[in-house]
């Protein structure tokens, strides 16, 4: 994602409007797991590490959805890399941060927080920000969006990464970032990417928060209440909501709703407990929204286009608009990042049916 773009300069970014939805533009059928990301909107879904990315110092990037796959939608990319003492300073439009493993840094503004496996971060348009991997196999999850910014990291991009092991990324040591020389900063000026100089990271941060009088895995934390302001969320400190409707338990632990994004599209997790004894999973189909699920921890099964695919930790599945699709977990608890443009998207429908729940887990047996 932007976020993690490697730049030792301060960036600013232009913000555009959503694309609307656009359906699916070949029909037939095809298989659903897929090594190359499809250039139109279709449904499939890519295996953790088993795209070619792009190499940027140490760090590897791999776009499990592009803006073409989206439709303009949104931008998903996975970043593995090994702990860097390099900044990437710069401002964007709404980005997003998630971590999945390891840890890293993220200033936003005058805050900052440590973030472990869970935690999430909003970065709205001209926000400033910047951001330091600590652990040694760190992975990021980024949401963009609009979509489609995936092309600045081919400009960026010392070479093409694969493995035939499927490696994160390279073993060895630390290799250094694009650095921000004034060549650099005028090929980005195409891609509305403009330097911005005066930014400083705060140093004071404690406990894994600055300021250190901030919630952060020690209390609630809340949604920002516009669409401006940058937040964080710790792993299941944020609201959550209990679904039993739906042939298991869900927990809808909304990130951003429409509120936060000017209703340009939903991004939070799901918590999921084994179907109920005797029901059958809901089938859903979002006639206006395209959908990211990408596993955070369990398994998840997905039926789509009349296949069922096991789904396993840092697998993605792209859901185009009017796609009808189920999902279960035959563990017993999983746990899913999801993601859906515009204001119907699979949160608003599930939190029709939910309500307001103050646990972590879902309940210990079936409603009565």
């Amino acid at each position: 994602m932007l976020g993690f773009l490697p730049l030792l300069v301060p960036i600013a970014f232009g913000l555009h409007a959503t694309a609307s939805p656009t359906f699916l533009s070949k029909r037939s059928t095809l298989e659903l797991v897929v090594t190359s990301v499809p250039d139109y909107v279709r449904p499939y879904i890519v295996r953790a590490y088993s795209l070619d990315g792009l190499a940027v110092g140490s760090q590897v990037y791999r776009f499990p959805v592009t803006g073409p796959a989206s439709g303009g939608a949104f931008t998903l990319i996975s970043t593995a890399a090994p702990a860097s003492d390099a900044l990437g300073i710069h401002k964007a439009h709404y980005e997003n941060f998630f971590c999945l493993r390891g840890s890293f840094r993220l200033w936003a503004n005058d805050e900052a927080r440590l973030f472990t496996p869970g935690d999430y971060g909003a970065v709205p348009p001209s926000t400033n920000h910047t951001f330091q991997i600590v652990d040694p196999f760190s992975e990021l999850v980024g949401v963009i969006s609009p979509g489609g910014f995936e092309d600045l990291f081919t400009v960026l991009a010392q070479s093409n990464y694969t493995s035939v092991l499927e490696a994160p990324f390279t073993a060895g040591p630390v290799a250094a970032t694009a650095g921000g020389d004034a060549s650099i900063i005028t090929t980005l000026e195409k891609y509305d990417v403009y330097a911005e100089l005066e930014y400083s990271p705060r140093t004071d941060m404690v406990n894994g928060s600055a300021p250190s009088t901030a919630a952060w895995h020690n209390a609630p934390n809340t949604l920002a209440t516009d669409a401006a302001t940058p937040f964080f969320v710790a792993k299941d400190y944020g609201p959550r909501y209990l679904n039993n409707a739906t042939g298991q338990y869900q927990i809808i632990e909304p990130l951003l709703t429409p509120t936060q994004t000017d209703g340009n599209f939903t991004m939070g997790n799901i918590i999921l407990s084994r179907t109920f004894a005797r029901k059958t999973p809901a089938v859903y189909t979002l006639p206006h929204s395209h959908t990211a699920l990408e596993v955070v921890d369990g398994q998840l099964t997905l039926k789509m286009e009349k296949e069922t695919v096991e789904l396993e930790i840092g697998d993605v599945a792209f859901v185009p608009a009017g796609t009808a699709f189920s999902y279960w977990s035959q563990v017993a608890y999983t746990k899913i990042l999801y993601i859906g443009n515009g204001t119907q998207t699979l949160d608003q429908q599930l939190l029709g049916n939910a309500a307001s729940w103050d646990y972590a887990v879902f309940p210990s047996s079936p409603p009565s």
